[in-house]
């Protein structure tokens, strides 16, 4: 009933096209999509598939679409309707980085021996472990990496390989082509002239606290936990005079900081707020305050990933109880629910040895998780592929 509710409010707001979208090679799924793949998707002429209802400014009707809607219908109006407006603009690859799309994953269960579909990795994928989680402790009734479906997957490297391998999920053919976000990172500053440079800060705490404060897990002091994390690299610091930078996670902040207000103390809060860099996407704050910085902390974050792969040194520190934020590689990069004594210890170790000593005790090579060539972008390897794609039209 939601759904039918969720498209009669789509229809008021919409402008009607009475005809048929005309017939593409390449479809960009998901128009949140576009600013990352802007890059290199230049060179292709692209329909954009829009799916998500806040965002649909045009909806097409014809005599056609309504003939394959009524093929399709399986209870899911939006669903019926991207799949007819495939089989009419029949292309030869539907992309997107939004790959833990479920719509993707529908669209790509029926018409995936007509179309090649192609999933880019958007960032770490820690929602199959999650999605285990809650299932295993009854929080849902199904579980949803079942539903999981890419036909071509643009992973970071070979960790989400060996991963989705581990949990069964469905995917056809795994490419290893790194993180286009960094590698857009690297062309802006590329483009911009900007010279990095190593040492301004000490330490880069990521923020990824805030992300937590969701119950995803249902777990008693979750929230307490993962704050911690915040709290001792805050001491840390201050207890060293270390130069700290906190690069924040979202362009709106007030949401953000209260989050982290509710659990510091005064005194760690001012600390935090005097050390933040507000987040500006264009200019890619995050990446430029931890690539200027000697050491990278956080839990999971997808930059630690990166931060690591490229040769900065990094220390993944999960203090939840739960292993489902374990870091995928262990050694002196990561910890699990330590003391403050056992972390000021690791991380002193860490800032003072050299990169050739901190990536020997690493227990995987430093792109297992993350692959990174600095010959060739991330970029370049994606418009090698969709080329290829497009050649062969269906693999």
């Amino acid at each position: 009933m939601n759904h039918f509710f969720l498209f009669f409010r789509l229809l008021f707001k919409v402008k009607f096209t009475f005809k048929n979208p005309e017939q593409h090679d390449l479809v960009i799924f998901d128009d949140v999509s576009l600013p990352d793949l802007k890059n290199f998707i230049f060179h292709y002429n692209f329909f954009v598939l829009q799916n998500r209802i806040e965002n649909i400014n045009k909806i097409y009707f014809s005599f056609k679409i309504l003939k394959y809607f009524f093929k399709y219908y399986n209870g899911n109006i939006m669903t019926a309707y991207l799949i007819s407006l495939l089989e009419i603009i029949r292309p030869k690859i539907v992309l997107t980085f939004i790959d833990n799309s479920f719509k993707f994953f529908d669209l790509a269960r029926v018409l995936d021996k007509k179309i090649n579909f192609v999933a880019v990795q958007n960032a770490a994928r820690y929602e199959l472990k999650e999605h285990k989680h809650r299932y295993k402790k009854n929080i849902t009734k199904s579980d949803f990496t079942k539903n999981f479906y890419i036909p071509n997957f643009l992973c970071f490297g070979q960790f989400e390989i060996d991963h989705y391998k581990q949990y069964k999920i469905k995917v056809k053919n795994f490419f290893k082509v790194g993180s286009l976000r960094l590698a857009n990172f690297f062309y802006y500053i590329k483009k911009k002239k900007i010279k990095l440079k190593k040492s301004i800060y000490d330490i880069c705490l990521v923020s990824e606290s805030y992300g937590f404060q969701n119950d995803w897990l249902d777990e008693k002091n979750f929230e307490k936990c993962a704050i911690n994390l915040t709290k001792f690299t805050i001491k840390f610091c201050m207890k060293h005079n270390m130069r700290f930078i906190f690069p924040l996670k979202n362009v709106q902040a007030k949401g953000e900081l209260g989050f982290y207000k509710k659990y510091l103390t005064d005194n760690e809060y001012k600390y935090l707020v005097s050390h933040c860099l507000k987040r500006n996407i264009e200019s890619y704050s995050s990446y430029m305050a931890m690539f200027q910085s000697k050491v990278a902390i956080g839990t999971g974050s997808t930059l630690l990933r990166e931060n690591l792969a490229v040769g900065g040194k990094t220390l993944a520190c999960n203090l939840t109880r739960t292993n489902v934020y374990d870091f995928p590689i262990k050694g002196i990069c990561s910890m699990k629910n330590c003391t403050f004594k056992e972390f000021e210890k690791r991380l002193l170790r860490i800032y003072s040895m050299s990169k050739k000593n901190y990536f020997s005790k690493l227990s995987k090579d430093k792109c297992y998780t993350a692959e990174y060539d600095k010959k060739i972008s991330t970029i370049d390897i994606l418009k090698r592929r969709i080329d290829s794609f497009l050649a062969n039209n269906h693999q």
